[in-house]
């Protein structure tokens, strides 16, 4: 399992039909929060598919700044990895921040 500094990341590049693939797979397993559907995104991409990840869940109209029952949001969760920057890039610049 991956630890906070070290997301689980597969070595090949992903292709804009994986991606798709991915995203359906993740709605197909039941209702899933945006907040969930993102932190999968993450946990199993390099961070430039993960940044088109995210074009695909803004383009459906999924809510970014979502939180878990914390209060937090998945950004708030990436900034905290070591690893974690080049994931934070993919993040809208037109989204506001807490």
């Amino acid at each position: 399992m991956a630890g906070p500094t070290q997301p689980q990341v597969f070595d090949d590049a992903w292709d804009d039909q994986r991606i798709d693939a991915f995203y359906q797979d993740q709605k197909a397993r039941g209702t899933r929060s945006d907040f969930d559907l993102i932190e999968a995104g993450y946990r199993g991409m390099r961070p430039d598919d993960f940044s088109r990840y995210i074009q695909v869940l803004t383009s459906a109209g999924h809510h970014l700044m979502d939180t878990n029952d914390l209060g937090e949001t998945v950004w708030d969760r990436i900034a905290q990895h070591a690893f974690g920057a080049a994931y934070l890039t993919a993040l809208p610049s037109t989204l506001p921040t807490k």
